[in-house]
């Protein structure tokens, strides 16, 4: 059950299975399995819940009942190790049930049908969700649930709104510990970090950082994109790793942008960075951007808006290819998508869009060109020429 998206009816069979209490021994045991395989799994779990909420197909009283049922005959099997995330998960009940609920209607309708049934308009903005992976590799799902404290190790992490707040005094025992916060397609999330440096995560991203930053260096590595806002400790600078490259800042505000088959794109909105890669570097002032290419790294003079505007809601596109433009569109609705023809890929447009808009609206604004159309089926995407 590698490909939750090829194998997803049978997930769907299994959990409903489960609660009708007719699963079997074997049937159990691969439901367990394909939960622990991954994060990815568990943040599926919380993307359905806010589906859920939304659809308002089944009642409270429905949701608990057969959470419980779940619990049952489920996670008894589950090893020490897990335990202490299915006890943060059990707050996500609904989850579960939406997987169950939505899945069981499509199956029964559709279930004499040679093709899937197809909902239409089913595509959500983004929201604040994420998993924090714990030094010992437990994992704590983070949504939007109200402010509490967490415990990470031998330190207390304070969860304020959607940030994660590490204090200084408590992370000085836990030299050599480090955290990941991973956020999913349709999910962002911020930490504070143990020196007082905010960072801010984008969609489809990665940061694996010290619970604890040792004496004289503070060093934090990165994959997909992130805005960094550097607290300033003088001899000590902070070092952001993108792949093989090295962003050096003593304190500074800037965003890295380090996605699968993209460039490293660093962008200095305040302060001073210097890029080092594969022998090269170069510093940057507020308004430059770093590109860092095969041949070296080039340097130019930017709106940094159009590439910090995610932080604050927004997109903001100037000339921007359509495939560009859909490709971060689809990372932050999490849907997939197809051209139809290349000229409407490169096709360029300007616009500046609400993130937090239904994609629907998004959409529109882009129709308005009078140039496209879009097609939606379920989460799948086609774009048309006009």
């Amino acid at each position: 059950m590698d490909n939750f998206k090829d194998n997803e009816t049978d997930i769907q069979h299994l959990i409903i299975s489960s609660l009708e209490g007719t699963a079997s021994e074997e049937e159990l045991l691969v439901l367990q399995k394909w939960l622990e395989e991954s994060e990815q799994h568990f943040l599926l779990f919380h993307a359905y819940r806010q589906d859920w909420i939304q659809a308002g197909c089944v009642q409270r009283y429905q949701t608990e009942e057969a959470w419980k049922k779940v619990e049952h005959r489920l996670f008894h099997r589950m090893s020490v190790k897990h335990l202490f995330l299915w006890t943060r998960i059990a707050g996500y009940a609904a989850l579960v049930v939406l997987m169950i609920a939505v899945g069981y209607v499509f199956m029964r309708r559709d279930q004499d049908k040679d093709q899937a049934y197809v909902v239409e308009g089913n595509i959500e903005p983004g929201g604040k969700k994420a998993i924090l992976v714990l030094g010992s590799d437990e994992k704590v799902v983070l949504g939007d649930e109200a402010e509490e404290t967490l415990l990470a190790g031998n330190t207390t992490v304070k969860k304020e709104g959607n940030t994660l707040v590490y204090g200084e005094k408590h992370a000085k025992e836990t030299a050599g510990e480090y955290n990941r916060l991973i956020t999913p397609r349709g999910g962002e999330y911020a930490v504070v970090l143990a020196d007082g440096t905010k960072v801010w995560l984008n969609a489809e991203s990665e940061l694996h950082y010290p619970v604890h930053f040792p004496e004289h260096e503070r060093e934090v590595h990165l994959k997909g994109e992130a805005y960094f806002s550097v607290s300033k400790q003088a001899g000590k600078p902070f070092v952001v790793c993108v792949g093989d490259s090295r962003i050096t800042v003593l304190g500074t505000e800037f965003n890295v942008r380090n996605y699968q088959d993209e460039v490293v794109a660093t962008t200095l909105v305040k302060g001073a960075v210097r890029i080092h890669d594969a022998g090269r570097e170069c510093d940057l002032t507020p308004g430059q951007q770093a590109v860092i290419e095969a041949d070296g790294i080039r340097v130019r003079e930017v709106d940094t808006d159009l590439y910090t505007a995610w932080k604050d809601g927004y997109f903001i596109y100037r000339e921007k290819t359509l495939e560009d433009i859909m490709k971060e569109l689809s990372r932050w609705y999490d849907f997939t998508y197809d051209c139809q023809s290349e000229e409407l890929r490169q096709m360029t447009l300007t616009a500046k869009l609400r993130k937090f808009d239904r994609v629907e609206d998004i959409f529109d604004i882009l129709k308005r060109t009078g140039r496209l159309d879009f097609a939606t089926h379920g989460k799948n995407v086609t774009v048309l020429a006009k």
